[in-house]
């Protein structure tokens, strides 16, 4: 049923380069992201949701961190993340400056880092032209751009996120796979630890080893898992053992924070779960998949026309996660911002489902069954593994929020069709085409979101005394210097801000 031999069909392992890698898509879109972020940095642009982050969350934390240097105080922070990111920036703004131009700047070198392995490992695959636009579609997010411009951990943690799922995807289970999968995933716990979903992307790569090549495919494959057991738990075990460290981490800082997953003063904030998350991810990836069409569309005509019961399972399986939780419009169950003010104006089925997230959610599960079906079976469950983990994960937090999920749902649509590019190249020019035309649509369609947005939402000046949604004043949390520079702010025991 199954063997850990040499791929079948090695023009179907699409996890190897088969090109030439060049340098060039990386300069264009690491160079199209400086030309837009340095700008708004140096010229301390000041609108937008990342601006905000910035301004009461993050920004304090690295000064209040700096201020405490050498031995910063983690114990209660104004970050939900864990405080990597904060720390490097602290390091910087005790040892160097604490000008926001400087700490920006250093800042948006973790967004130069994903773009960069991104970029490198899409070129050895997809194509320069393809590489460029791919990675230039997950620039354009507002939310991955703004990572880059402001003072956010986000990018810090995609990057590391990244590492380990291209670490997944390599065909090897040798000491690179152990060791450098165990290494990033301390470091992405340390930076941002509702990550640690990103272990069960090891833990599917451990357990199908080397190589996966079942003899059948669609359901035939589930047989296949199940052989060699003794050599699957044996790589599944050494995963583990190198993954102690990182849940180590976790657990030291969860000691620090009183026993909680995060710092006590959101202990109370945003608790979840929400199962409307895996409805709108399955939403967002039929927006995504849409403009990525050219590249799943073959694959997807072949699933229906060789193994249509897993299709009719997928859809099945789709409309149970799309139909049993609520989604329409509400922002006190978390199910607002981002494509939930999209689908708001579609009519509601009932009062329980939302018309535009089932349509788009169906198209969804098409364009991730298609994804998948023209992967070879490696990558497919890797990529499978992956999805679903990330899917898991989001649904934890209180709020279901486009912002949560775009920046890793780019990511994982751009290696897949990149995977789908290196083992079934375009053949018709017209093909070609679509790709090219479909990631520059979704190109455009990012970035006027992203201009839009940074262009046209309020201006945030100073920070927040305190948050109706947290308990403590966040001020209470403050860098000592602040205290003073922002006295006017600081509220009196009764709610009033002092004259």
């Amino acid at each position: 049923m199954g063997t850990e031999d040499t791929p079948q069909h090695p023009s179907r392992d699409t996890t190897r380069s088969h090109r030439t890698r060049s340098w060039w898509p990386t300069v264009i879109v690491v160079g199209l992201f400086l030309l837009a972020a340095v700008p708004l940095i140096v010229l301390q642009h000041d609108r937008g949701r990342g601006r905000y982050d910035q301004v009461n969350y993050h920004e304090p934390v690295v000064l209040r961190f700096a201020e405490q240097w050498p031995a910063p105080d983690v114990s209660d922070y104004l970050s939900a993340t864990t405080p990597g990111y904060h720390l490097v920036l602290a390091a910087v703004a005790h040892y160097f400056s604490q000008s926001l131009i400087v700490l920006q700047l250093v800042g948006s070198l973790f967004t130069v880092g994903l773009l960069v392995v991104l970029t490198r490992w899409l070129s050895g695959r997809s194509g320069s032209v393809t590489a460029a636009l791919l990675g230039l579609s997950v620039i354009c997010s507002l939310y991955v751009f703004s990572a880059g411009v402001y003072i956010l951990p986000d990018n810090a943690a995609w990057m590391l996120v990244l590492g380990i799922l291209l670490v997944g995807l390599r065909p090897k289970t040798d000491l690179m796979f152990y060791l450098g999968g165990g290494g990033l995933l301390v470091l992405l716990i340390v930076t941002r630890q509702s990550h640690l979903w990103a272990l069960g992307m090891l833990l599917a790569a451990g357990w199908l080893g080397r190589s996966f090549t079942p003899v059948s495919g669609g359901f035939g494959e589930i047989p296949a898992l199940l052989t060699q057991l003794g050599r699957r738990l044996g790589r599944i075990g050494l995963v583990l053992l190198c993954a102690i460290p990182a849940i180590g981490v976790l657990g030291w800082f969860s000691r620090v924070w009183g026993g909680g997953l995060t710092v006590p003063i959101f202990q109370d904030y945003m608790q979840g779960p929400n199962p409307a998350t895996p409805a709108i991810i399955l939403a967002q990836m039929g927006v995504i998949g849409a403009f990525h069409a050219g590249f799943w569309w073959r694959s997807g005509l072949e699933l229906v026309r060789r193994r249509p019961g897993v299709v009719t399972v997928s859809i099945g399986a789709g409309l149970v996660l799309l139909l049993v939780p609520a989604t329409i419009y509400d922002k006190d169950a978390g199910r607002y911002s981002g494509l939930w003010n999209i689908v708001n104006s579609t009519p509601e089925l009932t009062s329980h489902t939302n018309l535009g997230v089932l349509l788009l959610g169906i198209g969804g599960v098409i364009a991730i069954s298609s994804w998948l079906s023209g992967l070879d079976a490696r990558s497919r469950w890797v990529m499978l593994g992956a999805l679903c983990g990330f899917a898991a994960a989001m649904a934890m937090p209180k709020n279901a929020w486009t912002r949560y999920h775009e920046p890793f749902l780019l990511i994982w649509s751009a290696i897949a069709s990149a995977m789908i590019a290196a083992g079934a190249p375009a053949r018709p020019s017209t093909e070609r085409l679509l790709r090219t035309l479909g990631i520059a649509g979704l190109c455009v369609v990012l970035s006027a979101t992203t201009v839009l947005k940074l262009s046209r939402l309020g201006r945030v000046t100073e920070p927040k005394w305190s948050q109706k949604s947290v308990q403590r004043p966040l001020g209470s949390l403050w860098p000592e210097a602040w205290l003073e520079r922002w006295d006017h702010l600081v509220e009196e025991p009764g709610g009033e801000a002092r004259d």
